[in-house]
């Protein structure tokens, strides 16, 4: 890491990847929204009593759950962690004794 950009580029990437991972929370309320309008839709077309709904909205939940487990560690796993210079951790140390 020769360039001195490169930690600021690094940091914006895993800033990113962060923000990616805080979106799974989003697409489980767009899953939870369509398996509400998905069971009501049944519901109206089997003319059910809201059991459709229920059904299609409980079935959803552990598919939002995986889905989200899986945004949230493929945007962990990009993440890079700072490197550690060891010429720098050492001046540093000299300076506080």
């Amino acid at each position: 890491m020769t360039d001195g950009k490169t930690p600021a580029r690094q940091r914006a990437k895993n800033l990113s990847l962060a923000a990616v991972a805080g979106q799974s929370g989003c697409a489980t309320v767009i899953i939870v929204f369509t398996a509400v309008f998905v069971g009501l839709w049944l519901d109206a077309r089997f003319d059910q009593g809201g059991l459709c709904t229920f059904s299609v909205l409980i079935l959803s939940i552990p598919f939002s759950l995986f889905v989200m487990l899986q945004i949230s560690l493929n945007a962990v796993k990009r993440i890079t962690p700072p490197s550690v210079d060891t010429d720098d951790t050492s001046e540093t140390e000299e300076e506080i004794t």
